[in-house]
């Protein structure tokens, strides 16, 4: 249903470990973007994943952003999904709750936007 991007603020070096844990053989995810493709936000600040890094390949309207931290999406706040961080948790449910949102949108089709907008 979906092309699925890794857009971390995490230095390659570590996150490359994580991922190719993940998907060795690199099937899942058809890009991988680090904390270089972020923008740092003034002196000691936090990073920021700009989606503009997609145009013109991909259309706003057609990406999502999935991150436990909102500011990561803030400039294009209603691109983003907000998601509960994971912490060893045996009934935590919140990827199966991301998981019907997801294909909901993509039944739905037409702009992501406007449907984050009613959820989030």
């Amino acid at each position: 249903m979906f092309q699925l991007v890794v857009f971390t603020a995490s230095h390659q070096a570590y996150a490359d470990v994580v991922l190719n844990l993940i998907d060795p053989h690199h099937r899942l995810f058809v890009k991988r973007l680090y904390r270089d493709s972020c923008i740092r936000t003034g002196e000691g600040g936090v990073y920021v994943k700009d989606l503009r890094i997609f145009l013109p390949s991909r259309r706003l309207e057609d990406i999502v952003i999935v991150d436990n931290a909102v500011y990561s999406f803030g400039y294009q706040l209603e691109n983003g999904i907000p998601i509960i961080p994971f912490y060893d948790d045996k009934h935590d449910e919140e990827l199966l709750h991301l998981t019907q949102y997801l294909e909901c949108l993509y039944r739905t089709g037409g702009d992501v936007r406007d449907h984050n907008r009613k959820a989030f």
